[in-house]
């Protein structure tokens, strides 16, 4: 395990499985959901589950993966079978440099391209960098689809905010813009966060007109930024106290996840419809996401950036 740190953050990154990361402590305070589960025992440690959303989740702890060069279910391309989530996130990487504030890491995956990471963090103001680059290294057109899957720890109250855009539900049905507010068939609202009874839901924030999101806490909220180019969706995940495999009831968390492609689709169908990023023999494409921890006023955000700049609104 990789332990970077500055004044304000500290940081932690398993390289032994695509530099996930597994915490980020804003002075002393974790923002992360992560999990030290012995059970269930990972598919990496003992035989495979038989089934490949299985095998990823059965070492899944929580903590921030990159998905690449795929992104939801299993699918075959090009004549190539690539698992759920993609392979990066299960690959044990290469550290090309390492400091007190930053590490650099790279692996290939099933497809012809090469990618490489880093994590740096910065002081004024504080932040997480996290910087990633795609590199075809062949001498064929090749594609992929990306997404980065950070799972925050929250509490009942806790609130997202994001930009007004298309939300859908986790079979893609468009259910109205977001934020959703309660509905004569008494849907809950998912831009706040609740703990009354057990549920895992998903839903897909779709064509965001800027790449942004922020989580308020009652401690340390979260800002995140990126480039809606390289991201126009998110996958809106929640978790809490659901039964069975893999959580058996011990999870709360809530994922954002700037996305490529949705809803859940893999890459062979995110190719279909356009979604997947198709690379030329030696083209590269890059993109940077930024933590931007914050002690929310109850003011509503507006934007982010990643120079670590947050716009407020009026409060609530």
């Amino acid at each position: 395990m990789i332990a970077l740190h500055n004044k304000h953050l500290t940081v932690g990154v398993d390289e032994s499985l695509g530099g996930e990361i597994t915490q980020i402590q804003s002075n002393g305070v974790e923002l992360l959901a992560y999990y030290d589960w012995e059970s269930p025992v990972g598919s990496r440690q003992s035989s495979g589950y038989g089934h490949e959303r299985h095998d990823w989740l059965s070492d899944y702890r929580g903590g921030w993966q990159l998905l690449v060069p795929n992104a939801g279910p299993e699918c075959d391309v090009d004549g190539v079978h690539h698992p759920f989530h993609g392979e990066w996130s299960r690959t044990r990487v290469t550290i090309e440099e390492q400091t007190q504030t930053a590490v650099t890491m790279r692996a290939g995956t099933r497809a012809p391209v090469v990618v490489q990471r880093r994590v740096w963090l910065e002081n004024n103001p504080p932040r997480l960098l996290v910087s990633t680059r795609v590199h075809n290294d062949s001498p064929e057109r090749t594609s992929f689809i990306w997404g980065e899957h950070p799972a925050f720890a929250v509490a009942s109250g806790d609130r997202v905010d994001l930009p007004a855009a298309r939300v859908a539900d986790g079979q893609g049905n468009v259910l109205g813009t977001w934020p959703l507010q309660a509905s004569s068939d008494n849907r809950p609202r998912i831009d706040v966060v609740t703990s009354d009874a057990p549920h895992e839901t998903v839903h897909f924030v779709t064509d965001l007109p800027a790449g942004w999101a922020a989580l308020h806490r009652s401690r340390v909220s979260v800002a995140m930024a990126w480039d809606a180019r390289d991201f126009p969706h998110v996958w809106l995940w929640r978790e809490h106290a659901s039964a069975g495999f893999p959580f058996f009831g011990r999870a709360s968390l809530l994922a954002i996840e700037p996305a490529l492609s949705w809803p859940g689709i893999g890459l062979a169908e995110a190719r279909r419809r356009g979604q997947a990023i198709t690379l030329a023999p030696g083209e590269s494409r890059s993109t940077t996401v930024a933590i931007v921890p914050f002690v929310s006023s109850g003011a509503s955000v507006t934007g982010v950036s990643t120079d670590g700049t947050i716009s407020f609104g009026a409060p609530r």
